[in-house]
C-alpha cells in the first residue's frame, strides 16, 4: 500500500463486511458519543471479530490467520508461558529456523513482542488473528499442554522404582524420628538430608537423574501442580508408614538446580502431652500446672523456632482439657489433632488471619484460647482484650529469655498497665540433646568450659562416645530446659516504669528464677546432656 494508511471503514467495505450506509450510521454515533469506530461496529454486531482482524491485518500490512488455522505446535507453546500469552493476547504458532511465528490480536501490541523475543530467545514474526479466537485458543491449547505434561510426569513418578524409593526414604525418616527431610537438587547431583534431634545429616542419595521423578512423586501425593516448577507451592500428605499414620507438610521452592522440597514430619506418636515427660522437675511441673489453671490472664511460652514451644502449649492444654472447659486454638498451621479441642488453621489467602479469627473466637464462648504466635501489635492487643474479659490466653513469642518477653510485649504496643493486669507467667525454653545411654562416659570439663560456665574442674560430667545406637553421634533424643518467671504484684509494678530487660532479670533472679543456663548445667551434672549442648543452647547472660 502506498500513501496514507487506508481507513478501517473503507477496508471493511472492500471486504464486504460493511455497507456504506452502515458505516455512515456508525460514524454518526461516533461523533455523538465518542469512542472508537471498531468498538461501535462490534457492539452493534454489524461486523464480527474475525472480520475486524482481517481488516486490521490489511491496514497494517500483516499476514492474517483465520481462527480455524490457530493450531500451534508443541515446540512453539514451550516458547511462551500461558500467563504471558494471555497478557499479550498472543499465541505462538510455529518455530522455523529460529523464528517464532506468533499470532496477536491487536497490532498495538507489536512493540511488546520484544519481551517475547527475550523470553523465547527467538526472533518474532507477528501475524494477526481475532482477539477472541486467540483467547479461546490460548485457553484450549495451553490446557492441553499442561494436561499432557502432567500425565507424562505422573506416569514417571508413579513407576514402581520411584514409588519404592520414596517409600524407603520416608520409612527411614520415621524410624530415625526425623523432623524434616530435605530433597536438594544441584547441578549434576542430588542430595537428601534429614534433621533429627535438631541436627541435619546426609543419607545415600539416589542417582541425580531420578531427582525430577522423585520430586514429581512427592507433588502428586501432595496434590500439587507438577507442571508448575517456577513458583513455590505448599501441600500436605497423609500416609500410613509401618502401620502408623504420618502427616507430612510439603514445601517446594524453585532453585538454580531444580525444585527443592522439604517435608516436615508430624507423627502423632511423638507428641508429648504429659508434663511429666517434658523434662520438668517437680517444682517446674507444679508452676506450669498452676499457670494452666488460672481463670484468666496471659501465659507466654518463648524461644526460637524449633524449641518445642508448641509441645509445651499442647501439654498445658492437656492439663485442663475437661468436659466443662471450652478450648479453642488458632494455629499456623495446626500441627497435631487434639481430641476435645476446637482447632482453627490460619489461611491468609482468604483473610483467615490471627486477628480475624481471634475477634470471632471471642464470640464462641471459650474458656481458654491458644494463639499460635503473637507476631504483631494487633494480635497482642486482642490477646490482652481477651484476658481482660475473663479468658485464659496461651501463646508464644520469639524472645531470648523470660524477662525480655515483657519488654517485647511493650514494644508491640501493649500498655504497661494492661500488661501488668493480664500477664500471669512466662516460660522460656530450649531443647538440648540427650547423652546416649549406651556409650555415655565420664569426662572432666576443659578449662574453657569452666570459665564459660562457672563450674569446677573437679566436677564430673558425661559425654557419648558414639555407637550404633546413636548413629555414632553420642546423642539420642532431646529434652527441654525451662526458665519460668511467675509474676507477683511487686514485680508487675516494675512494668509501670517501662523497665529494661536487665532490671527485670535482676528482679526475677531475686525471686529465685532459675535461668536457662543454670537448668542446663543441672541436666549436665545429672548426666542427661553435655557441656557442649549447654554452651550451644544457652547464652552467657542467662546465668
Amino acid at each position: 500500500m502506498s500513501g496514507a494508511t487506508q481507513l478501517i471503514g473503507e477496508i471493511l467495505i472492500e471486504l464486504g463486511a460493511l455497507s456504506g450506509g452502515q458505516l455512515q450510521v456508525a460514524l454518526g454515533e461516533q461523533r455523538r458519543m465518542g469512542g472508537r469506530l471498531c468498538e461501535i461496529l462490534l457492539a452493534k454486531e454489524i461486523i464480527s471479530h474475525e472480520q475486524l482482524s482481517q481488516a486490521l491485518a490489511r491496514q497494517q500490512q500483516l499476514e492474517w490467520i483465520p481462527s480455524t488455522e490457530l493450531n500451534p505446535s508443541d515446540e512453539a507453546l514451550e516458547m511462551l508461558d500461558a500467563s504471558s500469552a494471555r497478557a499479550f493476547c498472543a499465541l505462538p504458532l510455529s518455530v522455523i529456523q529460529g523464528q517464532l511465528r506468533i499470532a496477536i490480536g491487536n497490532p498495538e501490541n507489536i512493540p511488546l513482542l520484544g519481551d517475547v523475543e527475550q523470553m523465547s530467545g527467538c526472533s518474532v514474526l507477528p501475524v494477526l488473528a481475532s482477539e477472541t479466537a486467540i483467547a479461546e485458543a490460548v485457553d484450549k491449547h495451553y490446557q492441553q499442554q499442561v494436561k499432557a505434561k502432567r500425565k507424562a510426569e505422573e506416569e514417571v513418578s508413579s513407576s514402581a522404582p520411584i514409588v519404592r524409593l520414596l517409600e524407603g526414604i520416608l520409612s527411614r525418616a520415621v524410624s530415625d524420628k526425623a523432623a524434616d527431610i530435605h530433597f536438594e537438587p544441584y547441578q549434576g547431583q542430588f542430595r537428601i538430608r534429614m534433621r533429627s534431634d535438631g541436627v541435619l545429616y546426609e543419607i545415600d542419595p539416589p542417582p541425580a537423574h531420578l531427582a525430577t521423578a522423585l520430586v514429581s512423586r512427592i507433588k502428586v501425593l501432595a496434590d500439587l501442580d507438577i507442571s508448575e516448577t517456577r513458583m513455590p507451592q505448599d501441600g500436605r500428605i497423609d500416609l500410613v508408614i509401618d502401620g502408623h499414620r504420618i502427616d507430612f507438610r510439603v514445601s517446594t521452592v524453585p532453585t538454580q538446580g531444580g525444585e527443592s522440597v522439604v517435608l516436615r514430619l508430624l507423627d502423632q506418636r511423638n507428641l508429648q502431652t504429659d508434663l511429666t515427660e517434658l523434662g520438668l522437675d517437680k517444682s517446674e511441673e507444679q508452676q506450669l500446672t498452676e499457670f494452666a489453671r488460672r481463670p484468666h490472664g496471659i501465659v507466654l511460652v518463648t524461644g526460637p523456632t524449633g524449641s518445642g514451644k508448641t509441645t509445651t502449649l499442647y501439654s498445658l492444654l492437656h492439663q485442663v482439657n475437661d468436659p466443662d472447659t471450652k478450648i479453642i486454638t488458632v494455629e499456623d498451621p495446626v500441627e497435631y489433632d487434639l481430641d476435645g479441642i476446637v482447632q482453627v488453621p490460619i489461611n491468609e489467602e482468604i483473610n483467615v488471619t490471627y486477628q480475624s479469627v481471634l475477634r470471632t473466637m471471642l464470640r464462641q464462648d471459650p474458656d481458654i484460647i491458644l494463639v499460635g504466635e503473637i507476631r504483631d501489635p494487633e494480635t497482642a492487643q486482642i490477646a490482652v482484650e481477651a484476658a481482660l474479659t475473663g479468658h485464659l490466653v496461651l501463646s508464644t513469642l520469639h524472645t531470648n529469655d523470660a524477662p525480655s518477653t515483657v519488654t517485647r510485649m511493650i514494644d508491640l504496643g501493649v500498655e504497661p498497665f494492661l500488661l501488668a493486669a493480664t500477664i500471669e507467667g512466662i516460660v522460656a525454653q530450649r531443647l538440648v540433646r540427650c547423652v546416649c545411654p549406651e556409650c555415655s562416659q565420664e569426662v572432666k570439663p576443659t578449662a574453657q568450659q569452666c570459665d564459660d560456665l562457672g563450674i569446677s574442674a573437679d566436677e564430673t560430667f558425661f559425654k557419648g562416645q558414639g555407637c550404633a545406637n546413636c548413629h555414632f553421634t553420642g546423642y539420642t533424643g532431646r529434652t527441654a530446659i525451662y526458665e519460668i518467671l511467675e509474676l507477683d504484684s511487686a514485680l508487675k509494678e516494675q512494668f509501670l516504669g517501662n523497665p529494661s530487660t536487665i532490671l527485670l532479670r535482676e528482679q526475677a533472679r531475686k525471686r529465685n528464677m532459675r535461668t536457662l543456663r543454670e537448668r542446663a548445667i543441672e541436666l549436665a551434672r545429672a548426666g542427661r546432656t553435655t557441656l557442649e549442648e549447654v554452651i550451644k543452647g544457652t547464652q552467657a547472660q542467662d546465668s
